[in-house]
C-alpha cells in the first residue's frame, strides 16, 4: 500500500467458495481504493487458477509478472 496504489488478493474459506463472495469483496475493495484516487492492483499466483478466474470475471488486465532470481 502506497499513496498511489493498493495491492490485494483474496482468500475465501472452503466452506464459502463458489458463492461469489470473492468477486463481491474484491469489487468493493477496488471501488474504495479508486474513490481515494489510488490504483487498485489485484495479485494472484500463476498456479492459482481460481483466483485468476475471479480476475477474469472482474475483467482485470494482466500488467506484470514476478521474476525470481536465483
Amino acid at each position: 500500500q502506497t499513496s498511489k496504489a493498493d495491492e490485494a488478493s483474496v482468500y475465501t474459506n472452503e466452506d464459502y467458495r463458489g458463492r461469489g463472495y470473492g468477486v463481491d469483496v474484491t469489487t468493493a475493495w477496488a471501488a474504495e481504493v479508486k474513490k481515494q484516487g489510488r490504483i487498485a492492483l489485484y495479485s494472484t499466483s500463476w498456479d492459482n487458477f481460481t483466483s485468476q478466474s475471479l480476475a477474469r470475471n472482474l475483467k482485470l488486465v494482466q500488467y506484470g509478472t514476478d521474476i525470481l532470481l536465483s
